[in-house]
């Protein structure tokens, strides 16, 4: 015990977390191991300056590993890519010509069924690991060109939902969207196996009378299958990299590194038309219980 005047080495502290940060459960490990991010070399930061939309660089580092993200020259793929130690571990790919098939590139109106193919995560090895889909229907391209229009609309509606529901206690919206199983293609005749979501947290404040405003709070992977509780540590690392994009990277020019060609969900029916997202409203500790 500590004498008289000493402080015991049990007190209490507290503090508030600043810094961005990136969470990891590996394969086998006990708890998550945290990321944060590191100091981007001169030359990089250079470079990311002077052409933003063709040199993005952004590090981070834990206790015992560090990762990066990386976006490969737009003129030649556009394509992110992840490194775990410098070694190549992930990169994003856009669907491939013909890989949804020869209709859908030759006549998309006339693919009124089944899922698309939108983005897929290879491994170091070019093995897709898993990918992003969308829902298709007839006369999907008009409809979606007249969401499209009505994405102001929707907007003010999700803003008056949220005042009320904030009235109600539920202030939390999650946005969830299915991540599936790769290697998978259009031409394949099946569907895509599900394997887990991404949920995307958005805390609603009162901005005015009967509006109120998103402010984003967390997003994560939550698994719904056995291959998306037992996935690879370079699949995690790619999964992470997918919600930094959907986050935004930190990087000088905030609109270049925003999303990578993915269709973000942003929690309006009209925005997300065909993405199969779900919406939910909760209080704060239900989603502290969900996330935990």
């Amino acid at each position: 015990m500590a004498g008289p005047g000493q402080m015991s080495m049990a007190s209490a502290t507290l503090g508030i977390n600043m810094e961005e940060t990136v969470f990891v459960k590996f394969p086998g490990a006990d708890h998550a191991e945290t990321f944060m991010y590191d100091r981007v070399t001169n030359c990089d930061l250079i470079k990311m300056m002077l052409c933003p939309c063709c040199c993005l660089i952004v590090p981070w580092v834990s206790k015992t590993r560090q990762m990066k993200y990386a976006l490969e020259c737009t003129c030649c793929s556009g394509n992110w890519t992840v490194l775990m130690n410098d070694a190549l571990v992930g990169r994003t790919r856009m669907a491939a010509c013909c890989e949804n098939g020869c209709l859908f590139e030759v006549c998309p109106c006339l693919t009124c069924g089944g899922k698309l193919k939108m983005i897929a995560m290879e491994d170091g090895n070019h093995n897709e690991q898993f990918l992003l889909a969308r829902n298709l229907f007839p006369c999907w391209p008009c409809v979606t060109a007249c969401a499209t229009i009505c994405v102001p609309l929707g907007t003010t509606c999700v803003s008056i939902d949220g005042c009320c529901k904030y009235c109600n206690g539920q202030q939390i919206k999650t946005i969830t969207q299915p991540v599936y199983k790769g290697p998978w293609t259009r031409t394949s005749g099946v569907d895509p196996e599900k394997i887990g979501e991404f949920v995307i947290t958005q805390r609603f404040n009162p901005i005015g009378l009967c509006c109120a405003a998103p402010t984003p709070m967390k997003y994560f992977f939550r698994p719904t299958s056995a291959d998306g509780t037992k996935m690879s540590a370079d699949a995690m690392a790619g999964l992470s990299m997918i919600l930094q994009l959907y986050r935004g990277m930190p990087s000088p020019c905030k609109v270049c590194s925003s999303g990578g060609g993915l269709q973000i969900p942003a929690g309006v029916p009209c925005a997300d038309v065909g993405l199969d997202t779900q919406v939910s409203w909760m209080t704060v500790p239900e989603v502290m219980a969900m996330s935990s």
